[in-house]
């Protein structure tokens, strides 16, 4: 799967199956046969409760509660897992607080947050799945295939009593895996109907902002601080004219590596290669001469505190260019794709109801704490 599409399909949370297994409250006396059996009764009661009415243009939809069981319980698994991963830096800042009720930022708490991400996924996953039908598709082998097993995969993530707590029933799952998978085959129509410009995607990435400058110098200080160094390097001015005689013998064609070695006791041999991205630590004088120069030519360099002989060595070389075109194709490609989903979105009008309001995360898997 391409990138641009895992990131539409993660948003819609389609085929993120992570969540982990929590146990419920069971009680020892009770066979998982007699859980299954709350699971299909809580199911069927379930499939009477309307949280949602959808509609678009004269045609309407009532979503009902097991419409929405996968969502709400990988939702609340979400949760779970990443409370246990952080239990201590909770308990240091909440004590014993419950995790849904601690806040996310001045408006909402946790259950809030979770039960939004659950019904965000919810709906996008429903709108494209109308999409869908109303257009006559229906799955492909593959697909069915994947619902079957992302069906047993989900069961087998819960417990007996999580189950039945939340009506989750295999008919239950696999109806939502079926619009799930439904609606990823839909965006990925859709997704390949999306056309974008190539080359002026292409032409909008600055090539010349990747090339890279690899420069070889030799550098005398003109720290005068050090006595033992200054019997070596002599006065300011001693070395300004040794620079210079240096240089023109660089010029001639003598390298530099050969001349640090003539002076090995004052002169310093390094390389600095840069972009224009990530040269900040290089003083822009330097790197200004550098970017002018030919292959093979020699600048003088003199700063007030120190001198260099720069020679550029290469820079026909363009990292990271590749990459940040395939990142502009990209993005330009999840933009076309949301434009498209963002069309579907005006044509529905979505109210929840009182049954949605009476949802509460951290209830679905497991009685709330008392």
């Amino acid at each position: 799967m391409k990138t641009w599409k895992k990131t539409v399909v993660c948003i819609f949370c389609i085929l993120a199956m992570t969540a982990g297994v929590f146990t419920g409250c069971t009680k020892k006396n009770m066979t998982d046969a007699e859980y299954e059996e709350i699971a299909k009764n809580t199911a069927k009661d379930n499939a009477k409760k309307v949280v949602m009415k959808i509609t678009k243009g004269d045609k309407s939809y009532d979503i009902t509660l097991d419409m929405l069981t996968y969502f709400l319980m990988f939702q609340e698994s979400e949760g779970l897992s990443y409370y246990q991963s952080n239990k201590d830096m909770f308990a240091s800042l909440y004590g014993t607080m419950d995790f849904w009720s601690i806040p996310v930022n001045e408006t909402t708490k946790m259950r809030d947050s979770y039960k939004n991400a659950a019904y965000n996924a919810a709906v996008n996953t429903l709108l494209l799945y109308f999409e869908a039908s109303e257009a006559g598709m229906t799955l492909t082998d593959n697909r069915k295939s994947a619902v079957e097993m992302q069906t047993t995969l989900f069961l087998g993530k819960y417990s007996p009593a999580e189950k039945a707590r939340a009506g989750c029933t295999e008919e239950v799952i696999r109806a939502n895996y079926e619009r799930v998978f439904l609606a990823e085959q839909f965006l990925d129509l859709a997704s390949s109907a999306v056309e974008i410009d190539t080359e002026a995607v292409k032409a909008s990435v600055n090539k010349e902002d990747y090339r890279s400058t690899d420069t070889t110098y030799i550098y005398l200080s003109k720290d005068t601080e050090n006595e033992t160094y200054n019997q070596y390097a002599g006065s300011v001015e001693d070395r300004e004219k040794l620079m210079t005689t240096l240089f023109e013998e660089a010029k001639n064609g003598k390298s530099l590596e050969d001349i640090q070695k003539e002076h090995a006791d004052i002169l310093t041999l390094g390389t600095r290669g840069f972009q224009k991205g990530n040269a900040t630590s290089i003083e822009p004088d330097y790197i200004e001469n550098a970017e002018a120069m030919k292959v093979g030519e020699c600048r003088l360099l003199d700063y007030n505190y120190g001198i260099y002989i720069v020679r550029l060595d290469d820079n026909t070389k363009y990292y990271g260019y590749d990459d940040a075109v395939q990142a502009a194709l990209e993005e330009a490609q999840n933009k076309g794709v949301s434009d498209v989903y963002s069309g579907i979105i005006e044509k529905y009008n979505i109210e929840t109801t009182d049954a949605w309001n009476d949802i509460e995360m951290g209830t679905i898997l497991n009685a709330p704490k008392k």
